[in-house]
């Protein structure tokens, strides 16, 4: 008889998702383990967790090494199981490399969005990992595959300011993982008193965050009303009890704004999250919320999947704004992501605006969202007491007439010489979001809509026709516009470039600062022109919709809106809510100090209830209609949306699986049984793009049915021909 221990050897199955972003293998395969092995990470890999030879089982969230086919490959750990016979067929795990790159939680959040919008698994748990901080595959001289080491978050000392969750600390230097250099533009210096509305939604607000009740409020708030102290109070609250907050601003611009106000105030624990970081950036950020350093993160729409640690708060800014929809796979809105991590970690979501989406208000009408009750907070009032400012609406169709030809009406003219001369600042807005061909008459605004779809009509100049990109309708280009007969009904559009040099003409000595997808390219180019502009003594701030919202410049005096229609026009049913926002929102940038306020709004559709909403600062004169329209014709939030986009450098292999897809999908059972009604198939609004040749089909549903899981059950019905794909967006913002 042997003395001594008997070590039993339990065999386990572990279920890897592969690293490969393919449909075809987006399912975890099995590997065998036993007991008691040992695996070795990289000697120069930097472990996320305790480091495998502490534990040496594989987990949940591990990255590991296996055979796949012939060749290595990586995977993420997504099931651990017993093997009660051990199958001889079954490929043993190679190595574990990584220990819990991601947690159980992160897991089935990805899981979830996955079902939801039909989208791979593997894409949505990529967004929870810093690229960064993981092991790589390498081809050598030799022609095999090597691990490389992933790399190192840079150690730095604690500093001053710095702490675990739940310690404030004072203003410190920035660190070195800082993602901009002059985020300290703006700060937020703590009011002597709140405003009885602020006060008023604190005392909603605390209740929640005291009890970690899992819910929603959204903070409807105009221009200056102080929603930002708001922010600043919950997240010290939040910070008290030991928990993290993750903050959201929509667009990479707002970014040095916020982050000053947040450092200003929190100093070193404010980690910033955004895709200017280099690696090393991202992966040093990663480590300092992780660790508990910095439990108060910023950062634009990715940074909702920080790995911080006791969440207990999320804050979506500006949380109307198109950026938080992401345009490629996984097509996920960070509002609903954020809802399913709020209830996850019984958190609490805010999600503010000065022009809630009509999504939030409908939740918040109901008291609740599929996944959070809803309660709306409301702050009529800018907190210095001073009103919103007055908005002139400048018909351009009485311009033409008149024979002024220039993009700026004699109005606006005027009143850009009076700042200039008075040495004050100006900001003109050129709206060009979803920008696409339209026609216009310049004599009377007409614009052709299809009667259908309540959308405007592209104009397609190969073969001169108009057409409805959802429902795929075709019309002739008229001679005459139908309305007044008049033969000026033509193409519209104008480039800031153009607004830019018609400045220059009018006054010529004035410093101008262009903010735009051309000027904005550089890793600092944003924060860059907002000091510049905030330097100058007088000067004018041109731009797309990036200037319009959460910027803060107390001295400009003047906001002109060059145009209002282009986005009005486009072929969108949010075209209407979307231009009154934009205009509200720039709007605010006027009168926000001593200096009174006045905002000039050019349009051929003075009447249009988009424009006179926000010339009233009056949001219900648009949603009330809005809401009408969108019930009849079932778009949200009464309703669901898909659109599936069909892809080929071939046209008509495109076309001809577009039309095979969309009968497949017509005599879908589930899909009947649902009432999915289903669009299409038509070009896309830019038919052409990357050599590619664009259809797509719209899918529409009631508002409870869940359309991601039902539309990947038909698609496993059809195989995409060779050199055709297909991309799936549940809940689409954009459908050019």
């Amino acid at each position: 008889m042997l003395s001594g221990v008997i070590a039993i050897i339990e065999s386990m199955l572990i279920d890897v998702l592969l690293d490969i972003p393919a449909r075809a293998l987006d399912t975890p395969f099995s590997y065998s383990w036993e007991e008691g092995g040992r695996a070795t990470a990289p000697d120069q890999a930097e472990t996320a967790g305790p480091g495998p030879e502490a534990a040496a089982s594989p987990q949940i969230g591990d990255c590991v090494l296996v055979e796949f086919g012939s060749r290595p490959a990586l995977g993420y750990v997504v099931g651990v199981r017993p093997e009660a016979e051990p199958d001889e067929n079954t490929k043993p795990l190679q190595r574990l490399l990584v220990r819990e790159v991601f947690s159980q939680d992160s897991l089935d959040l990805a899981r979830w969005m996955a079902s939801y919008y039909a989208a791979p698994l593997i894409s949505c748990v990529r967004l929870f990992l810093a690229s960064a901080l993981l092991p790589h595959l390498k081809k050598n001289a030799a022609g095999d595959y090597e691990v490389v080491a992933p790399v190192k978050p840079r150690k730095k000392k604690t500093v001053k300011g710095e702490g675990k969750a739940g310690q404030m600390a004072p203003s410190a230097p920035a660190s070195a993982a800082e993602s901009s250099r002059p985020d300290r533009v703006m700060t937020a210096v703590r009011p002597e008193r709140l405003s009885a509305e602020q006060e008023a939604a604190l005392s909603m607000l605390r209740p929640a965050l005291d009890a970690a009740d899992p819910r929603a409020f959204v903070i409807a708030g105009v221009t200056g009303s102080g929603k930002t102290e708001l922010y600043l109070q919950a997240i010290e609250q939040v910070l008290k009890a030991g928990r993290t907050a993750i903050t959201l601003v929509p667009e990479i611009s707002l970014t040095p704004q916020t982050v000053g106000r947040y450092r200003s105030r929190f100093g070193e624990q404010v980690a910033v999250l955004h895709s200017r970081l280099t690696p090393r950036q991202r992966a040093n950020e990663f480590e300092r919320i992780r660790s508990g350093q910095a439990p108060v993160v910023v950062g634009a729409r990715s940074a909702l999947f920080a790995p911080a640690p006791q969440l207990g708060l999320i804050i979506i800014d500006e949380e109307h704004d198109g950026s938080y929809k992401q345009n490629n796979s996984p097509r996920y809105h960070a509002r609903e992501v954020a809802e399913q991590l709020a209830s996850q970690h019984q958190a609490v979501l805010l999600l503010g605006s000065a022009t809630p989406s009509l999504e939030s208000l409908h939740a918040a009408g109901q008291g609740r969202s599929s996944a959070l009750p809803y309660t709306k907070l409301t702050l009529e009032q800018r907190v210095n007491g001073l009103p919103l400012p007055p908005v002139t609406v400048i018909d351009l169709t009485q311009e033409f007439e008149a024979g002024n030809r220039s993009m700026f009406s004699l109005q606006l003219q005027h009143a850009l010489k009076k700042v200039h001369k008075r040495g004050e600042k100006a900001l003109l807005l050129l709206n060009r979001r979803g920008f696409s061909k339209f026609l216009l008459c310049r004599e009377c605004g007409y614009v052709p809509h299809c009667d259908s779809c309540s959308t405007a009509l592209s104009f397609h100049a190969t073969d001169n026709t108009l057409r409805c990109h959802q429902c795929g309708a075709i019309k002739p280009v008229p001679e005459r516009c139908p309305v007044c007969k008049s033969p000026y009904l033509r193409k519209f559009g104008v480039g800031t470039q153009q607004v830019e040099e018609e400045l220059r003409r009018l006054i010529p000595e004035w410093p101008i600062v262009r903010m735009d997808r051309d000027t904005t390219s550089g890793a600092h180019a944003h924060e860059e022109l907002l000091r510049q502009f905030q330097e100058l003594e007088s000067g004018v701030l041109v731009g797309t919709q990036m200037i319009a919202k959460g910027l803060d410049f107390p001295d400009v005096t003047l906001v002109g809106v060059v145009t209002a229609d282009t986005g009005l026009n486009i072929p969108d049913f949010r075209a209407p809510e979307r231009t009154y926002q934009l205009l509200e929102q720039v709007a605010g940038r006027a009168g926000r100090a001593e200096l009174p306020g006045t905002v000039l709004v050019q349009t051929y559709l003075p009447d249009n209830s988009a424009i006179t909403a926000a010339a009233h600062h009056d949001a219900e004169r648009l949603y009330g209609e809005e809401r009408r329209l969108r019930q009849g014709l079932r778009y949200p939030p009464y309703g669901h949306l898909c659109n599936i986009l069909i892809t080929s450098a071939d046209q008509e292999r495109a076309r001809a699986y577009s039309e095979q897809l969309a009968e497949v999908l017509r005599t879908d059972g589930e899909l009947n049984r649902c009432q999915i009604q289903i669009l299409g198939p038509s070009p896309c609004i830019i038919e052409r793009a990357k050599r590619l040749w664009r259809f797509h089909l719209l899918l529409k549903s009631g508002p409870e049915v869940v359309l991601g899981p039902l539309v990947n059950a038909a698609l496993q019905r059809t195989i995409a021909p060779k050199g055709v794909k297909i991309a799936v967006d549940v809940d689409p913002y954009e459908m050019m």
